[in-house]
């Protein structure tokens, strides 16, 4: 990672409800502590390692205590949010006793995890009204009993997230197996972690990988989205399927490369085809001529 990383030092149970405007990180940071983000409007940004995720109204997040992370506002707009933290050793006796994992989502983590569960309605409801009882109980002293009451609201509040969490994964697995037949029957887009802003992003990471080979997979790897979900949401917003993009891309980076006196050899090279005769195929029916001909074409226009 080339950006600033930096550790941070926080108490060992930290607390914030509130909001700020132009909020941004110098660079990525990580700390001892577990944290759990809720954030209450929408446009923040939140980078979590190598992952982006663009903040909507009632998105919380999970951060273990070995991830970099980084945060910022949304220019001009306020960046409100419930920011809790806490160190794992709170949680190690409490699931010993409990005989229940409260850390499932902080550590067990499979290969599908994500870090946002979208929060509406009853369920955001629900959290904000854990967050203000854990809030409450800071602020009630520092006694014996009060500090039993702050890591029961904690294990509470975890309880129920790990609950929500549960059934958005569960949602998530059924929603695979079944996603055709959904579409058939209304239609509509249902995945609340996938926005318009998303295919922006992916045509923007396509323009900028263009050199390399991207498949649908790869992509959808890349954004952590279910492939039929990328396929069928692509083509919605912008006509075009995902690899049609691509290869549009791809073309336009080969008449580029053409107009500069590129050799057809060395441009199918550098955009990654698989030979020359399939980069000729594919230019070909994309525009009707062939790469030498286009290029003695602009060669002759500029003389």
């Amino acid at each position: 990672m080339k950006e600033r990383v930096f550790f941070e030092e926080f108490e060992s149970l930290y607390y914030f409800h509130g909001s700020t405007q132009n909020w941004a990180m110098q660079g990525f940071h990580f700390h001892n502590q577990y944290e759990i983000i809720l954030f209450l409007n929408d446009g923040a940004l939140l980078e979590i390692g190598d992952r982006v995720y663009h903040v909507m109204k009632g998105d919380l997040f999970f951060i273990n205590n070995r991830e970099y992370h980084r945060t910022s506002g949304a220019e001009g707009k306020e960046y409100n949010r419930y920011v809790l933290m806490f160190e794992p050793e709170l949680l190690e006796p409490m699931t010993k006793a409990f005989g229940y994992d409260f850390t499932m989502f902080f550590e067990n983590r499979g290969d599908d995890f994500v870090h946002r569960l979208y929060l509406e309605g009853e369920n955001l409801k629900r959290v904000e009204r854990l967050l203000a009882k854990i809030e409450t109980n800071i602020g009630s002293g520092s006694s014996e009993e009060a500090s039993v009451k702050i890591r029961l609201s904690i294990l509470e509040l975890i309880t129920a997230i790990n609950e929500m969490y549960k059934f958005f994964m569960k949602e998530k697995h059924t929603a695979a197996d079944s996603e055709e037949q959904k579409w058939e029957e209304d239609g509509k887009f249902r995945d609340p972690i996938l926005y318009r802003e998303r295919v922006e992003q992916i045509k923007k990471y396509i323009t900028a990988h263009v050199e390399e080979k991207l498949d649908l997979d790869e992509i959808a790897g890349k954004f952590y989205m279910n492939r039929y979900y990328l396929s069928h949401y692509f083509k919605k917003e912008t006509g075009f399927t995902v690899l049609q993009y691509v290869t549009n891309q791809k073309i336009i980076a080969a008449k580029a490369l053409l107009k500069k006196g590129t050799s057809v050899t060395d441009v199918a090279l550098k955009l990654s085809y698989n030979s020359d005769s399939h980069f000729i195929s594919v230019f070909k029916k994309n525009t009707g001529i062939t790469p030498k001909k286009y290029a003695q074409n602009k060669k002759n226009n500029n003389v």
